[in-house]
């Protein structure tokens, strides 16, 4: 069970020219995990849905719908700024609330992509989480990792 008297760590936060970097706190807990750490605030982002790891992640290419992303976000390290890539904002847009599969579903009243994105924008840099469920996170994925072995398969 969640309390407000336990530690919280805010996951990012923007810095004044309104670019989007992780927390310190964050990066001391979640850093070691490299981009895993970054593919878990993109599921918080979204639902807990294998693409959406890649809502912070540029590699894929079809981050260019929208003229209000600044600078140059590809694959960038969990210290270097971060934006959400604009690819689901752009099938929300078009989509309505009926759409299926339901994780491309939009609202259906013909917003923009850029308000789409600025919603995740929103939800990044106002996301918080008990430090708790940060570190019971981390020390299963690393768990699992040692587990599965190099290449991520299992040694068996």
């Amino acid at each position: 069970m969640i309390r407000h008297d336990e530690p919280w760590v805010q996951i990012a936060f923007l810095d004044e020219q309104n670019t989007i970097y992780f927390t310190d706190e964050y990066l001391e807990i979640m850093g070691e995990l490299g981009w895993e750490a970054k593919a878990f605030a993109g599921h918080l982002l979204g639902l807990w849905y294998d693409p959406f790891e890649h809502m912070l992640d540029y590699a894929s290419g079809e981050a260019n719908v929208t003229a209000d992303q600044p600078g140059e976000y590809d694959r960038n390290y969990l210290n270097q700024a971060q934006e959400v890539v604009e690819y689901w904002a752009e099938s929300w847009s078009r989509n309505d609330k009926f759409h299926k599969p339901s994780h491309k579903a939009g609202t259906g009243l013909n917003l923009p992509v850029e308000w789409y994105r600025d919603v995740l924008r929103a939800k990044l840099v106002s996301i918080r989480l008990p430090r708790r469920l940060l570190l019971d996170y981390k020390e299963q994925f690393l768990a699992r990792s040692n587990e599965l072995g190099p290449g991520g398969e299992s040694p068996e």
